[in-house]
């Protein structure tokens, strides 16, 4: 596993659970995985075999482009354009720092035209910019114990092509629909099942042929991850919408309770980079003595200009409730991240572990 929440885990697939899950990639994205493209892994060959796309590529005639070490934006431009890239897969993390290149040069590489996106939740803005630019972006959603893959956000030709651009974007900004041969369901504290309403949240659990067969040499992780049941606990929270969209509203140990309530980093994070000014960012809870926890936002500004809080709260105020609002801006040069390319909120919470907030709060 990635270990972004804690020390990392062996996971044990099977060679049916590979194949399988091979089977039910290349169904469930037929427009990135067919003859002839050419698809490049900007993820790790060690964390879950490269989103198992060493398979799955050539399974389907698919060519791949592996990335080296040089992740910046020019790097990965020049190497998409001198290898023809058509499909490009990873972390919201690397296409950010694509995005800026693209938008220096004013075109995208010759014959990109789609992008697979998980790891984490992609911004809305970058989403929109890709598909703005003619690059197709499909949101996906999966983790280590799952082979990866889990849902997709392939939109249907048929069935949502009268939604309008924003429709087509907010349902684009969600993790997508389950993956053939993978089964979702989201719980209450006391394992009841919760209704795919898209309003209702809950422990996400999966089920499905490319789920692990155990832990290695962890017995007790193993016992704790499975329900009764036999269903896997992703460590999620979740909502589903009635079409079967899924919703990530966060991982259950990135959430913060303030006062009794929930909030969620990702969403707050989402609304964040759409500020022109923000190159990254990220929430993470630090103590507060009145409210237990209370959310700081971390960022890495785009230029010189820092952006004011000011600012950010207006920005955040059109889409969610004041006592949601971060009490406090810190600025970065870059934010920590996984070998996995995902930010390592963990690093953040060791980094801030002393912060203190600003008195009125």
């Amino acid at each position: 596993t990635s270990g972004t929440t804690g020390n990392p885990k062996g996971a044990l697939f099977s060679h049916r659970s590979t194949l399988l899950h091979a089977y039910s990639t290349a169904i469930s994205i037929p427009n990135s995985l067919k003859e002839g493209a050419r698809i490049l892994p900007v993820v790790p060959l060690f964390h879950v075999n490269a989103w198992g796309l060493p398979y799955t590529a050539p399974m389907t005639g698919s060519s791949l482009i592996f990335p080296g070490p040089a992740l910046d934006g020019a790097s990965l431009f020049d190497l998409m354009e001198r290898e023809a890239v058509s499909s490009a897969w990873g972390v919201p993390t690397v296409w950010l720092g694509l995005q800026g290149e693209i938008a220096a040069r004013g075109r995208n590489p010759k014959g990109f035209d789609n992008l697979i996106v998980g790891g984490s939740a992609a911004p809305r803005s970058m989403i929109e910019a890709f598909e703005t630019s003619g690059v197709t972006v499909v949101h996906a959603w999966g983790m280590t114990e799952m082979s990866p893959v889990g849902t997709h956000g392939l939109l249907s030709q048929h069935h949502h092509r009268e939604l309008t651009q924003d429709q087509r974007l907010d349902l684009q900004a969600r993790q997508g629909r389950r993956a053939f041969g993978v089964d979702l369901k989201i719980v209450d504290e006391a394992g009841q099942a919760l209704p795919h309403d898209g309003v209702a949240a809950g422990d996400l659990y999966v089920r499905g042929h490319g789920i692990i067969s155990s832990y290695f040499e962890d017995p007790a992780a193993t016992d704790a991850a499975f329900d009764s049941a036999g269903w896997f606990g992703t460590g999620d929270v979740a909502s589903i919408d009635p079409e079967g969209f899924l919703i990530i509203q966060d991982r259950a140990k990135d959430l913060i309770k303030s006062g009794g309530e929930w909030i969620s980093s990702i969403d707050l994070e989402n609304i964040v980079m759409g500020h022109p000014e923000v190159a990254n960012c990220a929430v993470i809870a630090v103590p507060h003595p009145k409210w237990d926890e209370r959310p700081l936002l971390v960022v890495v500004p785009r230029g010189s200009y820092k952006v004011t809080k000011a600012e950010i709260d207006n920005l955040l105020l059109t889409h969610v409730a004041r006592w949601q609002l971060p009490d406090a801006i810190e600025f970065v040069e870059q934010l920590p991240l996984t070998a996995t390319g995902k930010v390592s909120k963990l690093t953040l919470r060791q980094q801030f572990a002393a912060f203190e907030l600003p008195r009125e709060t």
